[in-house]
Parts: structure tokens; C-alpha cells; sequence
């Protein structure tokens, strides 16, 4: 065998084992049992909790009312977030209804706040003590990612804990996207909101990107609320 037969015939076995690893690690993933998937994620999901110790974060509210192209209200606020306090908020800008302004982003801010509290945020975490999962038959695709997909019913009643699917990468196991109803009602607006919350891969975890909530109710008709996170800047704790 000469020398170009000698690198074509290396190249041929070499192709034949990166192929042949790729179809082995496809159907591991794929044949994963549903507890295993759970597992990961759970861990992925209090890994985040645990080593990120700071970020800043943009953020970008506005409220459409009943279909409008135009927002009724809109406000910007920069959010620092402590591991050790929670997040606090530093308002850039808003315009637009008063009203509209207190009755829909300022609860929404109340809300994130709690949520990020830390006293209340492991019992809101995505994890088995918050909630039972069921991890469909059918995988899905999101924004080009192959998803698993978690069923997710709330162990107790709260505004912060949805009834609705959760959607996880594949291969990291990351958030994808949440999307589901508050299990209880709170003071947003005074209804049920749907809420939709897509995440972005950063810095090695999973950080909401763009959420919104939307709640129909007899007094007010459709009210959405868009929010947008942009420019994280994030510290973690690199310790194991």
C-alpha cells in the first residue's frame, strides 16, 4: 500500500469511527429513561441557582392592550441580581398610561423580585420538591434545538408555580422554554395569565431572553405584557 492509499484508507476508518460514535451517542440519548432526563435537568436547574452569585440585566416592559401595534405603557429598568439579597432595580425609562404602568409592570416587577428572593426562590425552582413531571414520548424542536418535553403540574398552589410544558435541550439539558398558566391567581391584573418565557444559552446557563404574559378578563379584555432581557453580564462561582 503507497502512502496516498496508506491517508485515504486512514481517512475511510476514521470517518467510519466519528460516524459510528455519532449513531451511538444519538441512540443513548434518545433511548435516555425519563427519570435520567429529569435528573439532569433538575441538576442543570439548582446548578444555576447555585453558582451564579451575580448578574445585570436589561430589561424592557411594555403593555399591548386588545390587539394594538402600539404599547399603552412601556418601561426599561436595570436589574442587578445578588445571590446573597435578591435583585434590585434602577428605572432608566417609561412613557405611556399611568395606569398601565402601576396596574400591569409594576406587579410584574413585584413579582420577578419575589420570585428572586431568597427566601421564596427554591421553593418556585423548576425542580421535583415544586412540582411532578411527566416527560412526553415525543421530542420537539424549539428555535432549532431538539427538546425534550416535561409536563409539569405544580405540587401546591402558587402564582410563581405553572401548570404547563416545559421544553429542555436535548444535549445540554438546559431551559429552552416555559410556557404555562399561574396554578393560583394573583394580583396581575386579577386573572389566570399565560406565560411564555424563552431562554437564551449564556455564560453556561440558562437565562430568560424574552417572556410574556397574557391574561383575558371581563373588565379589561386582552392585556399583554412583553418583556424583553438583553446584555447579561453574568459572575458565577466557579468553585464545584
Amino acid at each position: 500500500m503507497n502512502a496516498p492509499e496508506r491517508r485515504l484508507w486512514v481517512m475511510s476508518i476514521t470517518i467510519a469511527l466519528l460516524v459510528s460514535c455519532a449513531i451511538s451517542c444519538h441512540a443513548v440519548s434518545r433511548t435516555q429513561s425519563p427519570d435520567t432526563v429529569i435528573t439532569y435537568v433538575e441538576a442543570v436547574i439548582r446548578a444555576r441557582f447555585e453558582h451564579i452569585t451575580e448578574y445585570v440585566v436589561r430589561e424592557h416592559y411594555a403593555v399591548y392592550r386588545n390587539g394594538a401595534g402600539k404599547p399603552a405603557a412601556e418601561q426599561a429598568v436595570q436589574v442587578t441580581y445578588q445571590k446573597s439579597t435578591g435583585i434590585t432595580y434602577t428605572t432608566v425609562s417609561k412613557v405611556g398610561s399611568s395606569m398601565w404602568l402601576n396596574r400591569a409592570i409594576e406587579p410584574a416587577l413585584e413579582s420577578e423580585r419575589e420570585v428572586n428572593d431568597v427566601t421564596t426562590r427554591h421553593q418556585v425552582m423548576l425542580t421535583a420538591d415544586n412540582y411532578e413531571f411527566e416527560v412526553d414520548p415525543a421530542r420537539d424542536s424549539v428555535n432549532g434545538r431538539d427538546c425534550f418535553v416535561l409536563d409539569l403540574k405544580p405540587r401546591r398552589k402558587s402564582p410563581y408555580l405553572l401548570n404547563g410544558k416545559a421544553w429542555v435541550d436535548a444535549k445540554t439539558y438546559l431551559l429552552v422554554r416555559i410556557r404555562g398558566t399561574q396554578s393560583s391567581g394573583s394580583s396581575l391584573l386579577a386573572g389566570l395569565p399565560l406565560i411564555t418565557r424563552d431562554f437564551a444559552h449564556i455564560s453556561g446557563f440558562a437565562m430568560v431572553v424574552h417572556e410574556e404574559i397574557e391574561v383575558h378578563t371581563f373588565l379589561f379584555g386582552q392585556t399583554v405584557i412583553k418583556i424583553d432581557y438583553d446584555g447579561y453580564d453574568i459572575q458565577r462561582d466557579e468553585r464545584p
